[in-house]
């Protein structure tokens, strides 16, 4: 590791970032900082060499205790376990959302985006979050893990509720998200014990692993403690993502025109913009000892953020870093890295592949509704747009 300047101390605000409307200036003035920059209650690694070597070495950079500010109950598994337990659960857990189980529902994946866009493609206008972005992975989600589809918006607001907390915050979880929490926390006790006692011919996932007899089985704490977290995984990130993808796509008609007129670039579409725009900005880890990194020391015990967006538009590692390239592919942190590599990278990747073919086959042509600016909210778990009116052509999909 090169060594740096001292970490910058005092000079940054994070909760004053312009991360509303500017993210691209946000990122520039955590980048222009340093590579470790020194904050109230920890440190910031923004660099992609220091953002990588954090990832890869749970040993150092621990993930035990550095989700505590959610609220859950229980350590949510696997996020909040470090190897050689979280080797376990992941171990258990990859089948249900490898490549292959992902391509099983392709189909019906894009069946859905098809059903959703008939339902507004006729008016010429859409609230993408709302009618598209929303309902599309919350049903894959609910239908895939095993949660009841009625009761996705109370789902959704526990998750809401728990993820508008700032990372950065630091502390101890606030008594809203207490509640919240614990509210989440009860339901999802009584749905697991309802679903224990009608287990023949389950095949979403908490049904196999509520069946699961074998000496890896889950206990019951450990169900609920993944339950927990997929709630509040399976209910956003692709939502959060679809929605600011669709912002810079519709601010920038040459990349919607690139994709509309060859499907093929789809795939490096997905991973460019993610790159640029992702939903997660940082990820917590604690110090699990005395780190020597960049000539400095970080304290054990530290509280430390992973920025991984920030990292993602590293100078270092990409040419023209804040300028998208739905051409670029150039690996990037958005799905984070090492062993907590995100579990759902898979169907994330898949559903919005998805999206973007079945919308740009049938509205190659779309904009932002007149006089409106995307803002996102900030401070917040996870960086995404509440709504994001667009217009175009009434009846787009009749004459593709």
């Amino acid at each position: 590791m090169s060594e740096d300047p001292a970490p910058t101390q005092g000079t940054l605000r994070f909760t004053r970032l312009p991360m509303a409307e500017n993210r691209t200036e946000a990122y520039r003035i955590v980048r222009d900082a340093g590579p470790i920059i020194k904050s109230p209650r920890g440190y910031v690694l923004s660099s992609s060499e220091y953002v990588e070597y954090a990832l890869k070495h749970p040993e150092l950079f621990s993930s035990k205790r550095a989700f505590d500010l959610v609220g859950s109950p229980l350590p949510m598994v696997p996020i909040a376990f470090d190897p050689p337990e979280h080797t376990r659960y992941r171990h258990i857990l990859q089948p249900f959302v490898g490549p292959r189980e992902t391509a099983a529902w392709q189909p019906r994946v894009r069946s859905l985006v098809g059903t959703l866009i008939d339902s507004f493609v006729e008016r010429g206008r859409c609230d993408l979050v709302a009618e598209l972005a929303v309902p599309l992975p919350a049903e894959v989600f609910l239908t895939l893990f095993g949660l009841p589809m009625e009761d996705r918006d109370r789902l959704i607001a526990w998750k809401e509720g728990l993820l508008g907390s700032p990372m950065l915050s630091g502390g101890k979880p606030t008594e809203e998200i207490i509640r919240v929490g614990g509210e989440l926390f009860t339901y999802l006790v009584g749905h697991i014990e309802k679903r224990r006692r009608h287990l023949d011919g389950a095949e979403d996932l908490l049904g196999r692993l509520l069946a699961d007899t074998s000496e890896e089985r889950l206990s019951d704490e450990e169900l609920l403690g993944l339950s927990f977290l997929f709630v509040l995984a399976g209910l956003d990130t692709v939502t959060s993502a679809l929605s600011t993808a669709f912002a810079a796509l519709a601010m920038q008609p040459w990349l919607r025109q690139q994709i509309a007129a060859d499907p093929s670039v789809i795939p490096d579409a997905v991973e460019e913009l993610l790159r640029m725009d992702g939903p997660v900005v940082f990820l917590p880890r604690v110090a699990s000892q005395d780190i020597e990194l960049g000539g400095h020391t970080i304290p054990a015990g530290s509280e430390i953020q992973v920025a991984i967006a920030v990292a993602n538009r590293d100078p270092a590692e990409h040419v023209d870093p804040d300028q998208i390239d739905l051409r670029r592919q150039e690996r990037h942190h958005a799905f984070g890295g090492g062993p907590h590599r995100c579990l759902g990278a898979h169907l994330a990747r898949m559903e919005m592949r998805e999206v973007l073919a079945e919308w740009h086959s049938r509205i190659p042509e779309y904009e932002l509704a007149p006089a409106f600016t995307p803002r996102v909210e900030w401070p917040t778990g996870l960086v995404g747009l509440d709504t994001l009116p667009l217009v175009f052509p009434p009846g787009a999909a009749a004459a593709a």
